[in-house]
């Protein structure tokens, strides 16, 4: 959730920050076919220009957040997603993994056939990239300099790709720094950090003391028009999650429905088949 919101509100600032090669120009349609039969979607996807550095084409991007390996089961729908910005949008295609974790952990070629291979693009946001960002971020601040919309969006990048073993403690930083920044914030980014933040505070926080301490600060510190479009939010997306569940439910019992049919088909024509055999002998064909 905290990923879709920072690409959401900030798509090409977001994408900058964290390192996706490319500008972003566009989203695009992240509905995907899967070869299962079913259907899926991908984290973001969208349109990139060139950025004479590292890519010099305009792609379909298909960007990722991970907060586990990539295995054989998600890179095969890596694979999905490939085909699917191909078929979409008539480009090539770069699919890009941000994640916190080594990029060693994760699989990250999927071979087809020897013309068809789709290969995965990793960000560097390890713990050591996120500890730079937190201390340049944190003199930025606290030495009261100018703070540009992509550096604000770096304590919600933090907090996202905070290594999970410090992760509470890297969370109590960003708490503090948002509530020295708040203030100079335009409610647009105050709507979005709030946000990630407290998705992640909930995500991270087992101790539930610590939990209202910093939610209460975050809370007592933010305009009640941030909170409350967060709220709504929030409620919409429990209701969307509801409905994709009773959509995919819905779509496991016709995927049933299709199967028997297809069975009874099956099963007519061959009655038919015998019917006219049995017929052809009786008339002595």
């Amino acid at each position: 959730m905290s990923h879709s919101i920072l690409f959401n509100e900030f798509p090409k600032e977001y994408t900058s920050t964290i390192g996706v090669p490319g500008i972003f120009a566009k989203k695009c349609n992240r509905r995907v076919h899967l070869k299962d039969g079913t259907s899926g979607e991908m984290d973001s996807a969208y349109i990139a220009d060139s950025d004479n550095r590292i890519l010099f084409e305009r792609v379909a991007v298909g960007l990722e957040h991970q907060s586990i390996p990539v295995g054989e089961k998600k890179l095969s729908k890596f694979g999905d997603y490939d085909i699917q910005l191909v078929v979409d949008e008539h480009l090539p295609t770069l699919l890009v993994v941000a994640s916190h974790l080594n990029k060693n952990k994760s699989k990250n070629k999927l071979i087809r056939s020897p013309s068809d291979i789709t290969q995965l693009y990793f960000l560097d946001l390890s713990e050591e990239n996120i500890s730079q960002r937190l201390s340049t971020l944190s003199k930025i601040i606290y030495n009261n300099q100018y703070l540009s919309q992509e550096m604000a969006l770096n304590l919600g990048i933090i907090a996202l790709y905070a290594p999970r073993e410090r992760a509470c403690e890297i969370m109590d930083t960003v708490v503090r720094l948002y509530l020295k920044i708040v203030e100079k914030l335009d409610l647009h980014m105050e709507y979005t950090l709030y946000s990630v933040i407290t998705v992640l505070l909930d995500a991270f926080f087992d101790d539930e003391d610590e939990y209202r301490r910093l939610t209460k600060m975050m809370d007592d510190n933010t305009s009640q028009e941030s909170q409350m479009r967060f709220a709504s939010h929030e409620s919409t997306i429990e209701s969307l999650t509801y409905a994709e569940e009773d959509l995919a439910h819905a779509r496991d019992d016709l995927a049933h429905v299709k199967d028997d049919l297809d069975k009874a088909n099956g099963k007519i024509a061959d009655l038919e088949a015998e019917v006219k055999r049995l017929t052809d002998e009786l008339n002595g064909k």
